[in-house]
């Protein structure tokens, strides 16, 4: 599901392994303002440090430790960029030192350069191969930059060695959900609300849940996020989705509407208003709303099967059945369009092919049915 999430996992989890670096000697009496500065630090006092620290720079030639200490004076007043210019001016003075690149890197992501976090975090993970903080500060920026399957493997190598870390367990789980991967999702997030019931852990175990079609539990999920956060975004799209899932066509497009309103660029709640839309009859609607998600995702066959389905209530015939090829090459186990191509088949006269697309579709529709049935049995043993 695009655009439907932003996971604000636990940056705090990353903020507090930010390192300091202290000297290993007791201050005299008449400390100057670098001395100060770091007994400022050590006290959380992270004004005083940042004024300290620039008194310090502005009467002595910088170290990096003083240039180390004040970014991270910034980072915890939140000036991100006057944090990020700090750590990499220390960086020139003590180059590739590993406490000053992963502060740095968590600078990024708090900035929300998560490419420039990945660029530290890669060089980091090679000389620190065994610090788990880095790979999984990897793994949640590669997610953050629409790279499931790298998220998921770095995730891994955490979820291996720290399976009780409820983040990481969120940010794999997020990433096999992106993958479409729900069952493997499915245990892994369960495992993150036992330790941490927060809204976006509510709403990833929604959205896991509406990809392996358990609509009932997963407007339970989404209803738990909603209690918590109800602004979050990527709530409402996904409210619209669970409400599809059980034939509420009117409350989800109150959803989707809602969606649209904080965020005309969801890909979700448009390509999903068209689909109401076309099912209502409404064409001209549905094709406003298709035509955004096309331009938001272009090529994504859940748009192609649309505009089919809408070439098909049209007798075009011959472009419903290119468009769902179309689809087919990509998705082979969409359903719906081996339904459609069957009945674009037996328009134009070709009963044979018309047969094997409806068993197909047939095939298919039992093993969902299969699946959903078991997984809805595990999910209930697990709770």
């Amino acid at each position: 599901m695009k655009n439907a999430l932003l996971v604000i996992l636990a940056v705090g989890i990353f903020d507090a392994g930010l390192f300091a670096q202290l000297p290993d000697f007791a201050a005299p009496e008449n400390m100057n303002a670098c001395a100060e500065g770091d007994q400022a630090v050590v006290g959380g006092h992270w004004e005083a440090a940042r004024d300290l620290y620039k008194t310090c720079i502005a009467s002595e030639p910088p170290r990096f430790e003083i240039l180390s200490n004040l970014g991270l004076a910034y980072t915890r007043l939140g000036l991100m960029q006057e944090a990020i210019d700090s750590y990499q001016k220390a960086l020139v003075l003590s180059s590739g030192n590993p406490k000053v690149e992963f502060n740095l890197a968590v600078s990024f992501v708090r900035a929300g350069n998560y490419a420039a976090a990945v660029e530290h975090l890669s060089r980091l993970h090679k000389t620190e191969p065994g610090e788990m903080r880095v790979t999984e500060l990897l793994a949640f920026s590669y997610y953050r930059l629409g790279r499931y399957s790298l998220a998921a493997r770095e995730a891994e190598r955490v979820y291996k060695a720290h399976p009780e870390d409820a983040g990481n367990a969120l940010i794999l789980g997020s990433a096999y959900t992106r993958l479409g991967l729900y069952d493997k999702a499915l245990p892994v997030i369960t495992l993150a609300l036992k330790s941490a019931g927060s809204a976006e852990g509510h709403l990833i175990m929604g959205e896991t849940l509406l990809g392996l079609r358990l609509y009932h539990p997963a407007i339970d999920e989404l209803t738990q996020a909603a209690a918590l956060q109800p602004s979050m975004p990527g709530l409402h799209s996904a409210l619209g989705v669970g409400k599809v899932g059980l034939g509420d066509s009117v409350g989800a497009m109150a959803e989707f509407e809602a969606a649209l309103n904080a965020d005309p660029n969801d890909y979700q709640a448009n390509y999903y208003m068209g689909r109401l839309k076309r099912l209502d009859g409404d064409v001209p609607s549905a094709r406003k709303f298709l035509e955004k998600a096309e331009q938001l995702s272009p090529g994504t066959p859940d748009v192609v099967f649309e505009n089919a389905a809408i070439a098909m209530a049209a007798h075009d015939y011959l472009k419903a059945e290119a468009l769902l090829n179309k689809v087919l090459q990509q998705q082979p186990d969409h359903s719906e369009a081996h339904f459609l191509l069957a009945e674009a088949y037996l328009k134009q006269g070709h009963r044979q092919e018309a047969q094997h697309e409806r068993e197909i579709f047939e095939k298919l529709r039992k093993e969902q049915q299969d699946k959903t049935s078991k997984t809805g049995k595990r999910r209930s043993s697990q709770k």
